[in-house]
């Protein structure tokens, strides 16, 4: 039976949990790795840990899917850093990082989260209560840096972008290549 997971890219520094994770046939980790910009990761956590970990992205990636296990990515757009190049960098972060998969949202402020409540006193919601609108992929406040108009057109251009029949096969045959011969631990060929 082959399984996935959620989890962060700490399992790229454990070489033994991700072997064992090999073996038990895990086929995929979504890892949440927000945005592909280190300043929209300031702040994110508590401890700033996602923001410490920049760095090792593209390394840990590499890892995981070295492992066999296929990585997909997501990222959400509508920080308050982000400004209308963030598109264009978050599409070549996700073809430079080689992600087998990849998760494109909105930012969506669930009603009576933290988030919710600071985009309520800034008066940037776009309509209250919207939970019809909470599909990740409607915008459901005013973005900061461009108007609610140019997040939607930039968002469905990365969109068509990422998603593309070209795209989504290159990302499929990059990982495919990866493994092509490549002996799991769990000694079984993968493809």
């Amino acid at each position: 039976m082959k399984w996935f997971t959620e989890t962060d890219i700490s399992v790229a520094y454990d070489d033994q949990l991700l072997e064992l994770l090999a073996q038990s046939n895990c086929s995929q980790v979504l890892i949440g790795f927000e945005t592909a910009l280190p300043a929209g990761l300031k702040g994110l956590d508590k401890a700033n840990w996602k923001y410490r970990q920049f760095d090792s992205y593209l390394k840990a990636i590499d890892k995981i899917q070295s492992a066999g296990i296929s990585v997909n990515g997501c990222f959400i757009l509508g920080f308050d850093t982000d400004t209308p190049e963030t598109f264009a960098e978050t599409a070549g972060f996700i073809q430079e990082s080689r992600l087998s998969e990849v998760q494109v949202t909105m930012l969506t402020p669930f009603p009576n989260t933290a988030l919710y409540h600071q985009l309520k006193k800034e008066h940037r919601l776009l309509a209250d209560p919207f939970w019809n609108k909470c599909t990740l992929f409607d915008a459901t406040f005013r973005p900061k840096n461009f108007s609610v108009a140019d997040f939607e057109v930039y968002f469905q251009d990365l969109m068509r972008s990422v998603y593309s029949e070209e795209r989504v096969a290159q990302r499929r045959a990059t990982f495919k290549q990866l493994l092509r011969n490549k002996i799991l631990p769990n000694g079984n060929e993968h493809i």
